[in-house]
């Protein structure tokens, strides 16, 4: 065999080791695969179903007029207080446990920041503008913009295993710059 013997091989079906099993599955077929492990996961989520429940409620006490007793109220508000509180322990451990403060690296972090700060004001300043918004609505926006992420996307990092390190640097370094950011937004801006 010359120069191109795998991709003779590729071309004929094999693969240079007889196994005609290792190559990957055609697109569709990863495509719902991938699809069905999302369905699955969302399925086992609470937040789904909360979700889900919160919404019929909302249409119902819209249309109806009902009022949500007390009790029921104030238990939501318990969990809801509870969750905040669980969530920044959860990051806090989560960062004591890293070998480093910085836990996905400078130029990650960096590049995390840069699109934070400066990729999602330009967002809404394009969205804001596609659909109407000017004035001092438009430059609220942008501001609003600029401040720093909440700690659900790093719970659902840290839950899913997808780039927590990335997430929860994203929220110790995006707390800590916010403030000097949006004071510059707030004045280029002029409000």
């Amino acid at each position: 065999m010359g120069s191109n013997s795998t991709a003779e091989l590729e071309a004929a079906g094999g693969d240079g080791g007889g196994n005609n099993g290792t190559h990957m599955p055609p697109t569709s077929v990863m495509t719902r695969l991938i699809l069905i492990m999302v369905w699955r996961k969302l399925i086992r989520n609470p937040n789904t179903y909360s979700s889900l429940i919160g919404l019929i409620w909302a249409l119902v006490a819209y249309r109806w007029h009902v009022a949500m007793p007390k009790i029921l109220q104030q238990s939501i508000s318990i969990l809801s207080d509870a969750g905040l509180g669980m969530a920044m322990f959860s990051l806090g451990l989560f960062m004591a446990l890293q070998p480093k403060i910085i836990a996905c690296g400078n130029s990650v972090a960096t590049f995390a920041m840069a699109v934070r700060f400066i990729t999602g004001p330009a967002i809404m300043a394009v969205a804001g503008i596609a659909i109407g918004l000017h004035g001092d609505l438009l430059r609220i926006a942008i501001v609003q913009a600029a401040l720093p992420q909440g700690i659900v996307p790093f719970v659902f990092a840290k839950e899913y295993n997808v780039h927590p390190t990335i997430l929860s640097t994203g929220v110790i370094l995006g707390m800590l710059i916010a403030l000097p950011i949006t004071l510059v937004y707030y004045i280029l801006l002029g409000l």
